[in-house]
Order: C-alpha cells, then sequence, then structure tokens
C-alpha cells in the first residue's frame, strides 16, 4: 500500500525535547501542496469539472420529458372506453337532471337511467345521453313514472326464464379464497359471475383468466373498490374504464356490465346513487345488481358466526335468483366457499340450474376481442401502481422484519455470546505489559478541551514513551496550551504543520512516533486511567503478531446536557455494545473509532496510513487493514468520554460528514463484497451497509407515499402498531447493549424518541450524501465546535473505575440495520 506520507509544518517544528528544526520547514509546506492537489484529483465521489452531474441532469431531464410525450400521446386512448365500440358516450346528465326522488320501475337484477317520453299513445324510455330508443315501458311502469321526465328502471331475466341462479361474487379475486371456491364450482360444474375489483386482477391475473376459461363471467367492480357514486366524475370514469380494459387484456373479452361497490337494492339506495349508476351507463356499462343479498360479509365477520349462519334462497316460487356474495375483501371469506357448497346441492334439489348473468340476461352482451395496446398498457400501470406497490411493501416489510430479528436479535445473541467468552480471557496488567506505546493526537482549535484530554492521559495507569500532538493549523491558542503543558512534562511532544487535514495531521504524527504501539484519540476525549492498558494488553498476548488494532469504547460525556445528547448517549450504547460487539465476534469490524483506538504501527504503515480521499479515515484504514490479513478486536473496558454534538445544525453537520465519508469508504472499497476470503465482513458487515442506504434512499418516497395511503383508509392505528412492534424490539437490543456495557436502564426510556428522530434524520443524511456523491461536489469538514462540556460523573469515573455501572455517560445505537452514521467518530 506505499509507505506513510509525511506532511511538514507551516513554522518551526520542534523535536520532543523542544529544540526548533526550522530546516524541514519548506520542505513540510511543499509537500502540503502537493497533498492538497492529489486529494483534488483522488477524492472519492469528487468530480472538479462537473461532468458527472450535467450528464446526470440531461438524462433525467430526458426521461422526464419522454414520459411527458408518453403520457399526451397514450392518455387519450387510455380514456377512452372500450364499450362504447368507438361511439361518442353523449352528453352528461345527472341528479341535478333526475331529481334525487327519481321514480323506479320495473323488476330484475339490471338497473339503467331512462329519459321518458310520449310516442304515439306509449311511453318510450331513451338512452338520456344520445336520445335513442330502448325499450317501451309497461302500462305499470308507465304509471310508476307519472310525471317524471326520468326514471331508474329494474330489468333483466328474459322472457320464460324460470328456475335459473347466478351466483355473483364481489371484490375479489381473492389468491386463497377465490382458487378454493372455483375448485367447487368446477367440481359441481356450476358456473358464477366474478365482479372483480381491478387492482386485484392486476395482482392474480391467473386466477381471472383460469375464470373466464373454466366457463364463468366476469364483470366489473371498479379499480379500487371506492364508494363511486361520492366520487368525482373523473375518478369514476378511469375506476370503471382502467377495470374494463385490464379484463379485456386478460380474458380476451369485452364485458360490457359492472355492479357498483356499496350498493343497494332498494328504493332509497338507488335513488342516493344514480351520478355513479349514470355515470358508468354513458361509458357504455350496464348495471348489474342482484335480487337476493345473502349477506354473507356480515355472517363472516362475527367470529363466532358459521357458514350455516348464512340464509338460503327462498325457491318455491322456481323464479329466477341472482345472489350477492363475496369472494374476497373480508375476514372469514372460507365460510362463504362452504355456504356454496351447501347452497349447489339445495338449489339443485328443488330443479334449480347454475347459470352466469349473461346467459340470464339477454341484456349483458360479452363478445370476444383482440386486446389493443391500450388494453395491455392498462394492465402493466394497473400493476406498476396498485399490484406491485403493495407487493413491495409486503417486501419491504419482510426485510425490516429480518433486519430485527435476523440480524438485530442475531447481533444481540452474538454480543452476549462473545461477552461471555471474554470473561474467560487473562490478559496482564499494566505491570506485566512489556510494550512501547506512543499517543498521537490530532488538534485543530482545540484550546478549551486539549489540556484535559492530555491530563487524562498523562494519568494513565500504563507507562507511556511520549504523547505526540500535531497543532493542524490552529488559529487558536491551542499550540500555546500544548507547549505549557510539555514544559511540565517531557513525554508530550508537540509538532505543527500548516493545515492539511486530519489524516495528514495523523500520518505526521505516526511517522513521528517512536513507539510499536500507537493510541490515538480525539483531542476532547477524556480517558480513565486504566483505558490505555485494557487496549495495549491484547498487543501483549498476541501469538502471532497479526493483531492491526485494538476499538476503545467511546461514550458521551456530556450526556446530561440536554435531550438531543442522552439520545445520542443511547444511540453510541447499543452501536459499540451490540453492534461492533457483534462485528467483533464475527472477526468482521468495519470501523476503529479514531476518537479512542490502540494500533500496531507496522499495521499502519503497510496500510499505508490514513486515508485522505474519504471522510471516514478511521472506517478506511480498518477495510484496509482487512485487506491486508490483519485482526482487530474491541475492548469493551476500555473507556473514553467524548463531547457530542448539543445542538441540531451540529449534530446535522456532523452526521453528513460521518455519513458521507462512510460511504466514501464502502464504494472504495466495494470489491470487498461477497469475496470469501473476507468472512463475515464481505458477507454480512459491507452487504448490511449497501442494504442500508440503498433500501432508504430507493424506497422512502414510495414507503411515505404508501403509509399515507394506509392512514387514509385505515387511519393512524396501522402505523401505530409497526412503530410499537419495531420499538419493542429495538428495546430488548437496546436493553442488552446495557446490560453488556454495564450502563444503567434508564437509557432505555430514550428508546421512543430515538425512533421518532432517527428516519426522518436517517433519510435527511442519506438524500443529502447521496446527492453531493452524485453532484461530484467536495465537502468540507465541518468540526465540531468545543464547548469543553463533560459531566462531573465522566471525570470521577477517569479515576474511580470501581463502579462502572454508576457511570454517566452511555451510549447506544439501537440500529439494527447497519446505518452508516456511526457513533464513535467525533
Amino acid at each position: 500500500m506505499g509507505r506513510i506520507r509525511v506532511f511538514g509544518r507551516g513554522r518551526p517544528t520542534t523535536d520532543r525535547h523542544g529544540q526548533d528544526r526550522p530546516d524541514r520547514e519548506q520542505r513540510g509546506q511543499d509537500q502540503v501542496a502537493e497533498v492538497a492537489e492529489a486529494v483534488v484529483r483522488s477524492a472519492v465521489f469528487l468530480d472538479p469539472s462537473g461532468r458527472r452531474w450535467r450528464r446526470t441532469r440531461v438524462v433525467g431531464t430526458a426521461v422526464l420529458v419522454a414520459l411527458l410525450a408518453a403520457a399526451v400521446v397514450l392518455a387519450p386512448g387510455l380514456w377512452h372506453s372500450p364499450a362504447l365500440a368507438g361511439a361518442e358516450p353523449g352528453r352528461a346528465v345527472s341528479m341535478a337532471d333526475t331529481g334525487p326522488q327519481t321514480p323506479v320501475v320495473g323488476a330484475g337484477p339490471l338497473r339503467r337511467v331512462l329519459e321518458v317520453r310520449s310516442q304515439g299513445g306509449a311511453r318510450v324510455g331513451l338512452d338520456p345521453f344520445t336520445g335513442a330508443a330502448l325499450t317501451t315501458l309497461t302500462p305499470a311502469e308507465a304509471t310508476a313514472a307519472g310525471g317524471s321526465r326520468y326514471v331508474i328502471q329494474r330489468f333483466g331475466y328474459g322472457a320464460g326464464t324460470a328456475r335459473t341462479i347466478s351466483m355473483t361474487f364481489d371484490d375479489g379475486p381473492d389468491p386463497k379464497t377465490t382458487r378454493e371456491l372455483l375448485d367447487v364450482l368446477a367440481a359441481n360444474k356450476a358456473p358464477a359471475t366474478f365482479f372483480v375489483v381491478g387492482q386485484n386482477v392486476a395482482r392474480w391475473p391467473d386466477l381471472v383468466e383460469r375464470m373466464s376459461r373454466e366457463g364463468h363471467a366476469v364483470g366489473v367492480h371498479t379499480m379500487t373498490h371506492p364508494d363511486i357514486a361520492a366520487e368525482p366524475t373523473w375518478r369514476e370514469h378511469v375506476e370503471v374504464v382502467a377495470t374494463g380494459r385490464v379484463l379485456r387484456a386478460v380474458t380476451g373479452t369485452q364485458e360490457s356490465y359492472w355492479r357498483m361497490p356499496y350498493e343497494g337494492a332498494d328504493v332509497a339506495s338507488e335513488q342516493a346513487t344514480i351520478d355513479g349508476l349514470l355515470r358508468a351507463q354513458r361509458l357504455g356499462y350496464t348495471f348489474a345488481s342482484h335480487d337476493f343479498d345473502t349477506d354473507d360479509w356480515s355472517h363472516d365477520a362475527d367470529p363466532n358466526g358459521s357458514a350455516a349462519d348464512i340464509p338460503l334462497p327462498d325457491l318455491s316460487s322456481g323464479a329466477p335468483v341472482t345472489m350477492l356474495m363475496h369472494d374476497a375483501g373480508g375476514p372469514n371469506r372460507h365460510r362463504t366457499v362452504e355456504y356454496v357448497e351447501r347452497l349447489i346441492p339445495y338449489a339443485k334439489a328443488q330443479g334449480y340450474r347454475f347459470t352466469t348473468m349473461p346467459q340470464a340476461q339477454p341484456d349483458l352482451a360479452v363478445a370476444p376481442v383482440r386486446a389493443s395496446t391500450a388494453d395491455h398498457l392498462t394492465l402493466y400501470l394497473s400493476q406498476a401502481l396498485l399490484a406491485w406497490p403493495s407487493m413491495l411493501v409486503s417486501g419491504l416489510f419482510v426485510l425490516a422484519i429480518v433486519a430485527v430479528v435476523v440480524v438485530g436479535f442475531g447481533n444481540a445473541a452474538l454480543a452476549a455470546v462473545r461477552s461471555v467468552r471474554r470473561r474467560r480471557l487473562v490478559l496482564p496488567g499494566p505491570d506485566a505489559i512489556d510494550l512501547d506505546v506512543s499517543v498521537v493526537l490530532a488538534a485543530w482549535n482545540e484550546e478549551t478541551v486539549v489540556a484535559r484530554t492530555l491530563r487524562s492521559i498523562l494519568d494513565s495507569d500504563l507507562p507511556l514513551l511520549e504523547v505526540v500532538v500535531v497543532d493542524d493549523g490552529s488559529t487558536d491558542g491551542t499550540a500555546d496550551v500544548v507547549r505549557g503543558l510539555a514544559a511540565q512534562d517531557p513525554r508530550v511532544v508537540l509538532l505543527q504543520q500548516a493545515n492539511a487535514g486530519k489524516a495528514h495531521a495523523l500520518n505526521h504524527g505516526v511517522e513521528r512516533a517512536r513507539g510499536e504501539i500507537v493510541v490515538t484519540l480525539d483531542a476532547d476525549t477524556v480517558m480513565a486511567r486504566d483505558t490505555i492498558t485494557n487496549m495495549v494488553r491484547h498487543f501483549a498476548v498476541d501469538p502471532d503478531g497479526r493483531l492491526g488494532a485494538v476499538a476503545g469504547v467511546v461514550r458521551v460525556g456530556n450526556r446530561e446536557t440536554n435531550l438531543l445528547t442522552r439520545w445520542q448517549a443511547l444511540e453510541y450504547l447499543t452501536q459499540i455494545g451490540v453492534e461492533r460487539a457483534a462485528q467483533d465476534a464475527l472477526g468482521a469490524i468495519s470501523i476503529i473509532p479514531g476518537a479512542c483506538a490502540a494500533w500496531r504501527k507496522a499495521a499502519i504503515v503497510s496500510a499505508g496510513g490514513y486515508s485522505d480521499i474519504t471522510l471516514a479515515e478511521d472506517c478506511d484504514l480498518a477495510l484496509t487493514m482487512h485487506r491486508l490479513g490483519w485482526r482487530v478486536t474491541q475492548d469493551d473496558e476500555a473507556l473514553a468520554f467524548t463531547e457530542v454534538p448539543e445542538t441540531v445544525d451540529d449534530l446535522l453537520a456532523q452526521r453528513t460528514r460521518w455519513t458521507f465519508g462512510t460511504l466514501q469508504a464502502i464504494w472504495k472499497h466495494r470489491d470487498m463484497l461477497f469475496r470469501r476470503r473476507y468472512g463475515a465482513l464481505g458477507w454480512f458487515v459491507m452487504p448490511g451497509y449497501v442494504v442500508a442506504v440503498a433500501t432508504p434512499v430507493i424506497f422512502l418516497p414510495f414507503i411515505v407515499v404508501m403509509a399515507s395511503l394506509a392512514v387514509q383508509a385505515q387511519g393512524w392505528g396501522v402505523l401505530v402498531r409497526y412503530f410499537v412492534i419495531f420499538m419493542l424490539a429495538h428495546m430488548v437490543i437496546a436493553a442488552v447493549g446495557v446490560r453488556l456495557m454495564r450502563e444503567r436502564y434508564h437509557h432505555l426510556l430514550l428508546v421512543p424518541v430515538y425512533r421518532v428522530v432517527y428516519e426522518p434524520l436517517r433519510a435527511y443524511l442519506l438524500y443529502t450524501s447521496v446527492f453531493r456523491a452524485v453532484k461530484g461536489v467536495r465537502m468540507g469538514w465541518k468540526k465540531l465546535v468545543r464547548t469543553g462540556s463533560m459531566d462531573a460523573a465522566n471525570l470521577t469515573d477517569r479515576t474511580d473505575r470501581t463502579d462502572r455501572t454508576d457511570a454517566a455517560a452511555g451510549a447506544a445505537d439501537v440500529r439494527t440495520d447497519a446505518l452508516v452514521t456511526t457513533g464513535d467518530r467525533s
């Protein structure tokens, strides 16, 4: 991978004895300039020319224009009703024309609106849209019509039709109930009529094709089953015409009849829904009602009911019967199937035969057709808009369950097993460790916190060779503070360089360090006295010298500041206590935290040092070490406390950098995915990152839309149920983290808040990062402004480790989906 690059200083640099070395100043500035130029050329996702963004905009615009052009060209064909056979629909008529109390005349299961006029002494019923004569009213019908200009006519059944039963089923098809029903009908050679919902046809076209193939009739029941009479005209037009076209594409026949959702066969219902009847009739569709309602939906919904509760029709008169039943759209539809098994022998014993509605109704025409391009396109659009989304939602829900159950609980189980095994390890104390240890800090404008950090390091119970502080061009008094401490303790070494970034500063410090083990910390980190010992002891018992790094446990030092810092404390806790611990159990830690880690210097050298082409130098270096065959692990007792953002703006700035940097690192090392040599890292951890990024980026807008539709249809309860389910699952996972990290359980009170904040934050971070990556802009560091805030209990915990459970700063990440916002960088 190449040697560590040495980065120069913008002013004279001192060695560890405090002697100036001005001869290196010019060389250092030249190297900084070279590095800056190299970073511009090589930074992941960076596109200084802007060509990528221009191409993206051109392609996006072209696709949008093509879609709009296709819509303009195809819309007229999709809008025209195929039931009109090319004729114009005629003038519109509504309840405003007919009046709300339109007389209902005649008898039969079909319905239509007629305009009544007197011709040659007879009352003639005309098509209210075109004026074509349709029928002559019988004397009884004329009497019932009175002087009204419009009537609703009930009609149907051919002359001499008797002892026929037309079983009709609404709301299907259903993949289980309809299939069972078709089996029963086939076994009894009993044809029926199915009024299907278009979106169900789009999901299960094979069932509708079977209906047609086996001699059943199929009619329109709208596309999404709305209360159509209460919807605007355009909505009914789409619902009826689109379903008709879908049926043409699936069955190869033109069915010009329909049934209105929620229709009633009584006079009041028919009068109230006359607008829905008129609009569909104008499109060429005949309304098919019923004359015997089984009310099976009501009996099916009764948890204590049975098929025996559904009433049988009175067949003693021998009159034809059209029955209303349902094969989908509610619970316990198997009772309707059982009812049909009882009905068929009962009707046959009364001398009845079973027919479809078109067989019993001469006015219902069914004709074979060649499905048009518009028909097939409507089917594809219906599947894309109405069928596939529900299937996709189901798939995403399963994916979420897998993430919680398999990944989340799996991580918790691995972390627990690892904890038990770790207790059996016998590790040396500070007096038994014979390793030279250097500590390296990169500092930029850390005047308020660096002294506290250095004192906590110098107070370590493990003898340290040196503490190297690299001042990366600070503009405040950072260097003066370090010089003051160096005067008190010769182990403190100050290096100064022109501002070149954290990665360059760390590389400079590591190159200068004399120890074979290098401990890296952030300049705001406060350590416990035994933190360095607990990390370094693993190198002391390393059997083959291939242990490259040991991660410490970073906790939130300013947890008590406000709700936001408490939220981050919960995030740090379970990310480190569960997720990273599980990765350690698999030998697949993907991030070594820059805020607290120990490294074998030879491993850093072999990896080429800290990368300057990503903003996630810790993740990048950890993945590079895995490439080179180095092992990494975590010590759960190596505690360090860091200051986290206390405002939303600071949090967003920090997390945007983390997310973007991790995307850079994963992209840079994408060839590690699904490679056997990288074990669980390549097959589990890194793919988890990819899924955690890709799934929200691609599907989040769709999920939001579907959730909104679900709330409109089912109320807020459906979202509340899902929220509670996942919150409880995360509560269990977080509890495992609390237990393993020996923290207090009051952290769990933040789990509901965490879930509320987490999803919007993740969406913002991912979309912002992906947008920046596509645009190819250079992203700045956006360093957190330190306030020096630290909970008193954490400062006490540095020296008193007898009661670790009372440490006030916990941390957590209830995430089970490996979100890229890793909670241990600062």
